[in-house]
């Protein structure tokens, strides 16, 4: 069950019932975009959906020592002399990890058994690390010998890893456009009824320039890359993430990534991040991601509220950024003024994208610390317009982020984040286009 199940039931009854009229009459009845989504949060809890969700739905699934062996023990069939599938048993193992108890002995025995695999791979440095990290967690004593020998293996064949592949640096092959200094002074923005804001370039281009280098004002790590890649940073760092402490469905690669998303992000996501893996697609990820960074951007609910009622910071572009003081807050001005287009929608469009931001803005309020981040009635108001905004500018703004090229055994050859980008925004849709996204 995902949160288009719910919105086709939820239609099919109303039609069933006859009341799809009424309903959407008082649909459309409403003004403010906070009271459509509370409307249909209502029509959902008193259809009984949402406490069908809650039941038939994990929030999110707890530390379990059973399946941290189950996982250890399919890692294990993969690493065999038999099958010598490496990255399979890596990513398994890091599975395994996740799901280990805090202090438990199975998330010293899954870093070490991530070391064997390291060890194979001629990975010495990383392969020491798992070590030290196996240490950390207490690896029983009973195992030890096998740790030991391994480590003095490791500091034997130090010197003969290879070093590691040096990511291709990307660089503006023109010089920097005066408004814009990260794209090529080639590029111009322009406008029309029908098209809306879209780039053109004032001169001929050739296979090979690079006329863009864009970082998103914020990111989300697809589910499929959970035990591959850094949730903080979206690095693939397989060979030594860290879990979450308190989730089975989050890995970091170093400490300090740890602590930003626990003061970030995920201490709104973490209390229902299973809930938002099952039910919702990687679109409404990046719009739920996109309201919680702007969250961060001010110490309280009343100030980004605000910030985002001052009309010089709607309806603006990448183009209207001041550069020379480019704050996260002003990057957010060009993303907080993407053309959401809800003239243009439908009743049902509209309904639909309201039972969505119905259901999400439930359970993150209902069954996470934002509750008390957004105060009374006046801030989840806000939350819940905000969320819907980004919910509509999502689907055509938003962008995959994908590799360059596959360089190591892994399955990672397909986007494995979203991201939310002010410039590539204004890059509209092709089905036969001249220019491509690229990332490092």
């Amino acid at each position: 069950m995902d949160v288009y199940d719910v919105s086709d039931d939820l239609v099919k009854k109303l039609n069933d019932w006859k009341l799809i009229g009424i309903i959407s009459g008082k649909f459309n009845e409403l003004k403010e975009n906070y009271s459509k989504v509370n409307f249909v949060e209502h029509a959902l809890i008193d259809f009984k959906y949402m406490e069908k969700i809650f039941l038939n739905v994990t929030l999110r699934e707890d530390k379990c020592n059973k399946r941290s062996v189950e996982f250890r023990m399919l890692g294990n069939e993969q690493f065999s002399l038999k099958n010598r599938k490496y990255f399979q048993a890596l990513e398994l193992y890091n599975k395994s990890i996740c799901f280990a108890e805090p202090n438990s002995e199975h998330l010293s025995i899954g870093y070490a058994n991530r070391s064997a695999v390291l060890f194979e791979w001629k990975r010495y440095r990383e392969c020491l690390a798992n070590i030290a990290l196996a240490r950390k967690a207490n690896y029983p004593a009973r195992l030890s010998h096998k740790l030991d020998k391994r480590e003095r293996d490791c500091q034997q064949l130090l010197g003969q890893q290879a070093p590691d592949v040096v990511p291709f640096e990307f660089k503006l092959g023109f010089e920097p456009h005066p408004q814009v200094p990260y794209i090529a002074d080639c590029l111009e923005l322009r406008e029309s009824a029908d098209e809306g804001r879209f780039i053109v370039t004032t001169r001929d281009l050739v296979v090979g320039d690079l006329v863009a280098v864009e970082q998103p004002f914020c990111s989300t790590l697809l589910p499929p890359m959970r035990y591959i890649r850094c949730a903080t940073c979206k690095r693939e760092n397989y060979l030594t993430l860290i879990p979450c402490d308190s989730c089975c469905s989050v890995m970091f690669c170093s400490e300090e990534c740890k602590q930003r998303a626990a003061a970030t992000f995920h201490r709104f996501e973490c209390p229902i991040i299973d809930l938002l893996h099952r039910m919702f697609n990687k679109i409404h990820g990046i719009a739920l991601r996109t309201t919680l960074a702007a969250l961060d951007l001010y110490p309280s609910i009343e100030e980004l509220m605000a910030y985002c009622e001052q009309p010089q910071n709607q309806h603006k572009c990448a183009f209207d950024l001041d550069y020379g003081q480019l704050s996260a807050q002003e990057q957010y001005r060009a993303i907080h003024g993407l053309v959401t287009n809800q003239h243009l929608r439908s009743v049902s469009d509209l309904f639909q994208r309201s039972v969505v931001c119905a259901v999400l803005k439930h359970f993150i309020i209902e069954y996470t610390p934002l509750k008390e981040h957004l105060g009374g009635e006046d801030g989840r108001n806000f939350f819940t317009d905000l969320l819907f905004r980004h919910l509509q500018t999502s689907p055509s703004n938003m962008h995959g982020i994908d590799l360059v090229e596959q360089v190591n055994e892994t399955k990672d050859d397909q986007t494995h984040s979203s991201g939310a980008y002010a410039f590539l925004s204004l890059l509209n849709h092709s089905c036969a286009p001249n220019t491509l996204r690229i990332y490092e």
